[in-house]
């Protein structure tokens, strides 16, 4: 069962259900979206997902799944994880699962609800992450948001015989309140 806890337009944040752990599994199984999270080489079982969905929801983090308004139907999910207190910086990840729902704007308007959240609800100062370079349509999308390339790690990652860039993209709150008005 999903629970409107932050909506949009087309979509709302609800606490991640236990009970969608075959679909989850499924997902970061896909080479498509795995490759993305830097994780195919990892074998999950349903056991192991479910145990993560398990232990997440134990934990003092923001995991949330992306739910469609009109149909109530999952998409994929998106998260912070508070890495300095004091600062008030969130690593902040997250992604649109199945792949007829990709290239749709749902991935932007996800990851706009989510800064939202951390801007306006938990008082996030920092919001930051790393993507891929061959990830073209995430980076894309982090730029439509509002987030800036911040730098990059040089041949961070090996995937299909070659090794790609790690770019690091943050928002501040600053920034945030600069693309609101």
């Amino acid at each position: 069962m999903y629970y409107k806890k932050y909506e949009s337009k087309n979509l709302y944040l609800s606490p991640m259900c236990v009970e969608d752990y075959k679909t989850y599994t499924r997902w970061v199984n896909d080479e498509s979206l795995a490759s993305g999270l830097g994780n195919f080489s990892i074998n999950m079982t349903e056991e192991k997902e479910k145990e993560w969905l398990e232990y997440t929801n134990k934990k003092n983090e923001y995991n949330f799944a992306v739910i469609r308004k009109n149909d109530d139907k999952l998409l994929g999910n998106y998260g912070l994880e508070m890495k300095n207190e004091v600062s008030r910086r969130y690593h902040i990840g997250g992604f649109i699962c199945e792949k007829d729902e990709r290239g749709k704007g749902y991935g932007t308007e996800a990851l706009e609800l989510i800064t939202k959240f951390a801007f306006e609800i938990i008082n996030a100062e920092t919001l930051f992450s790393t993507i891929f370079s061959f990830n073209e349509a995430s980076l894309k999308s982090a730029i439509k948001a509002g987030y800036n390339e911040a730098g990059r790690y040089r041949k961070a990652y090996f995937y299909k015989g070659e090794y790609h860039d790690e770019i690091c993209i943050e928002i501040t709150k600053g920034d945030y309140l600069k693309t609101k008005n």
